[in-house]
């Protein structure tokens, strides 16, 4: 079983960061998960990571260049908050699990010379036993931690240790498909844009949002629509209500956009629009 070994604090203020930080730190931005935590992602690998080990905690966090951000965890109690920012400091223990791609294990940390000044084991405050496992992604930048706690001590057996390393490629392989979801979703959208924009003069986001609720069955009031009855991409039915013309839809295939997933639902007024209004908020 390879592990870290076990680093010293730094002598500075803050942790010692990786030799790759820049880049790294790129990677991690572009998750978007440090503006928009999803704990609902992480929860059933903090959950298991817990479970499998017995340790009494489990925590996985993302670092951007300041400070860890807590992305899930389980066994923790009312306080612990998604989201939540700590800064690298030369105490933030997890932060120099970062510095290598094998985990770092502590089986007591009151007996470990090199750390007996750290606040909480002068307190008293700190766990015995601890477990920091890197979240390597495909380029080999370490993301993230998946961290064990325990009041007592505790070992990991060679099974176990396994196990978590399993889990934490799980995570790594959920963040870059997060990266390449976010990549794939704006070059979508910025095509879709170029095709409306070469067919409609002075196309608006107005008449993007019209196009995809009259392709979704949805309705659009005519003021929304101008733009679009102007060139001849939607006309008024005989019930007054806007409609797509074979043009419109010719024009919505050459943009690529064909929400199915929304016409699968059935929504009517207001929630409609509310809906197309989330969509667009969640791309920008």
């Amino acid at each position: 079983m390879s592990l870290q070994t076990i680093p010293r604090p730094s002598s500075g203020d803050f942790a010692t960061r990786p030799e790759n930080e820049e880049r790294r730190v790129q990677a991690v931005v572009k998750t978007g998960l440090i503006d928009a935590p999803n704990s609902d992602l992480f929860q059933i690998y903090c959950d298991l990571a817990k479970d499998l080990t017995g340790y009494e905690q489990a925590k996985f966090s993302l670092f951007d260049g300041e400070a860890q951000c807590s992305m899930g965890a389980a066994g923790v109690d009312e306080s612990y908050e998604v989201g939540a920012r700590t800064e690298r400091s030369k105490w933030n223990v997890c932060s120099y699990v970062l510095l290598d791609t094998e985990p770092m294990i502590v089986e007591d940390f009151y007996l470990d010379p090199d750390w007996i000044k750290h606040p909480f084991i002068e307190s008293g405050d700190a766990p015995h036993s601890y477990a920091g496992f890197p979240v390597v992604n495909r380029d080999n930048y370490a993301l993230g931690t998946l961290c064990l706690f325990n009041t007592d001590v505790k070992k990991l057996s060679v099974e176990q240790v396994e196990l978590i390393k399993r889990i934490t490629k799980n995570i790594a392989h959920l963040l870059d498909l997060q990266v390449e979801q976010r990549s794939l979703t704006a070059e979508k959208i910025v095509r879709a844009s170029d095709a409306l924009s070469k067919e409609v003069d002075a196309a608006t986001l107005t008449d993007f949002k019209a196009l995809l609720l009259l392709e979704s069955d949805m309705s659009v009031d005519q003021p929304d629509a101008t733009n679009l009855l102007k060139n001849k991409f939607c006309e008024i039915d005989l019930k007054s209500n806007v409609v797509l013309t074979a043009d419109g839809r010719r024009l919505i295939e050459k943009m690529g956009l064909t929400p199915k997933p929304m016409k699968r639902v059935k929504i009517t007024g207001n929630d409609a629009s509310e809906l197309v209004d989330k969509m667009f908020s969640e791309l920008e």
